[in-house]
Formats: C-alpha cells, sequence, structure tokens
C-alpha cells in the first residue's frame, strides 16, 4: 500500500472535489483519480460515493480515513528521526485571530525567528471560523484564537490564555449606556464579523438587558475600525490588549466593561492526526510561554 494514495485520499477528504486535491498536492486530476482506485483495490472496498459534485466518504471510507491518518502521522514520525540537528527546517503555516496576530504576538514571533531562522513561518490572520476549516483541510499547521467549531475529537486544543475586553469610543463621543432597558446610544456599534465570539457575547448581554443598538456596521479590518472609533463615528469592543495604547494615550474612552469580570479563553489547537514538527512544537511553547507571561502581569497590575 502505498503512502501517497493514503496522503491523496486523505487531501480528497479535506477538499471535497477531486479537482481541489490535485491542485493542493500539485498533481493533475487523473493521478488523483489512479491514486483513489489503486488503494480502493488494496483495501477492497469503495471508499467515496459521488453525490453532486462532492465525493462523500462511505461508512468503511470513514473508518479507513481514521487509520490512514494514523498510518500517515507514524510516517512522519518515522521520517523525521534522522532529522534531529536539522530539525528546525522546512515551513510552518500558523491562522490566528487578527487581534492576536496584531497586537499579541509580536514577541513569540521575534523569538521563534531568532531561534528557527530555517523556518519559513506562513502567518494568516483569520475568523475563528476560518480557523477551524483550515485546521480541518490542513491548510494550516496550528490555529490561534478565541473559539474552534470543530469537536475536541477532531483537535487537539488547549487554553493557552485569558483576555478581557474593553468598550471603547472616543473621549469626546456620547458614551452608551448599557445597564438600563432604553436605546444605548445614537452612535453605532462598529464591529467586524457576525460569528464574533465577543460581539455574540456582547449583543446576547445586551438583549438580556433589553437595550438596544441604533445601528451595527460591519468591518473586517481592526485597523479600520480603531480608525472610525477615533474620528467619533461609532463604538466597538476589543481584547483589552489591542486598545491599551489607546486607552493609556487617552485617545480612546473606556465605556463600563459589559461583561463584569468575564474572561475569554484564548485557544491553541492543531489536528490530532498531523504529526507537529520541532518547529510547531517550538511556536507552541513560545506561545504558551509569553501568554502565561502576560496573564501574571495582567493579575499583579489588577
Amino acid at each position: 500500500m502505498d503512502i501517497k494514495c493514503l496522503r491523496t485520499f486523505q487531501a480528497v477528504v479535506a477538499c471535497g472535489t477531486y479537482a481541489k486535491a490535485a491542485d493542493r498536492l500539485g498533481y493533475t486530476q487523473s493521478t488523483v483519480t489512479v491514486h483513489i482506485k489503486q488503494l480502493e483495490r488494496d483495501l477492497g472496498l469503495p471508499l467515496f460515493e459521488r453525490i453532486g459534485r462532492r465525493m462523500v466518504l462511505t461508512q468503511k471510507g470513514a473508518e479507513a480515513l481514521a487509520q490512514a491518518a494514523e498510518i500517515i502521522a507514524a510516517a512522519d514520525r518515522l521520517a523525521a528521526l534522522g532529522a534531529e540537528e536539522t530539525a528546525l527546517r522546512g515551513t510552518l503555516r500558523v491562522d490566528m485571530a487578527e487581534t492576536l496576530l496584531c497586537y499579541a504576538m509580536d514577541e513569540v514571533i521575534a523569538a521563534f525567528r531568532e531561534r528557527a531562522p530555517g523556518v519559513a513561518l506562513r502567518l494568516r490572520d483569520r475568523t475563528c471560523a476560518q480557523v477551524s476549516e483550515n485546521l480541518r483541510e490542513g491548510s494550516c499547521d496550528l490555529g490561534l484564537t478565541y473559539a474552534f467549531d470543530r469537536q475536541p475529537d477532531d483537535f487537539a486544543i488547549e487554553k493557552v490564555g485569558q483576555v478581557r475586553i474593553a468598550l471603547v469610543a472616543a473621549p469626546n463621543a456620547p458614551l452608551p449606556d448599557l445597564q438600563t432597558a432604553r436605546l444605548a446610544a445614537p452612535l453605532p456599534f462598529i464591529i467586524d464579523e457576525p460569528d464574533d465570539v465577543f460581539r455574540i457575547a456582547f449583543e446576547q448581554t445586551l438583549h438580556a438587558r433589553g437595550v438596544a443598538i441604533a445601528e451595527t456596521m460591519e468591518l473586517w479590518s481592526s485597523q479600520a475600525i480603531k480608525r472610525l472609533v477615533g474620528l467619533g463615528m461609532g463604538f466597538s469592543l476589543f481584547p483589552r490588549f489591542a486598545v491599551a495604547d489607546e486607552l493609556a494615550r487617552g485617545t480612546f474612552a473606556e465605556i463600563p466593561d459589559p461583561f463584569g469580570e468575564q474572561n475569554f479563553p484564548i485557544y491553541l489547537g492543531h489536528r490530532k492526526t498531523h504529526w507537529l514538527t520541532p518547529a510547531a512544537r517550538l511556536f507552541c511553547d513560545l506561545v504558551r510561554e509569553h501568554l502565561a507571561s502576560d496573564n501574571e502581569k495582567a493579575a499583579a497590575s489588577g
């Protein structure tokens, strides 16, 4: 049984079609077809059935996928045995929430570059839902975010930190009253994705209090949101570390915290079936160390 066929099988499941799997693997579509047919002959059972344009696993195909993932992970570990002296090589792909990438990971990235100069570090800012999906599909190796959509049996997920949320507006803007059942403010609430963890918690809190917001504006850049908030165009909420500088300079005013003393978790995750390279383990260790240090500082200052 050829390991290439197992990797192709895994890619087809992740991508949903032979064509997309071929693009990811750098194969022709006919090569993908040959690999799947060869694997089906070796196993003596059909792995897929076609529903529309997607290839859907049969029941036996799902069982084969789990075992294929174990074989691939074992093969990766075996291949790495003789590479200890040059272990910190290759490419590491990390997807994370935009606010974490922009405002919280500078020290981690700098330390990683110093300790692993031979690793090509590929960083992307993504929504929480995108981080989960990209991990599932295999287009990133690690995910750092505030929530994962997948179940624990799919991912290895650990809580590596926690964060408080700051609700902010320009100092001269009319600050919303979030404590009474009324129209909170004539200013728009400026926020990003509809599935944002903090947005959902905030809107649920307002709903429970009977507080209404005049308007909600959606932007997809924390810098753009900050810009409009600073111009008095609305109010928004951020992880506290993301607006610490603006609060210290007085360019933002903080609105009383709608969540009270609630903390929100920061999660680090990877696919259980994907072997963590030495570079990935180093990055995880640096994240844990950095966020643990930040939490200690926050506790001391509080």
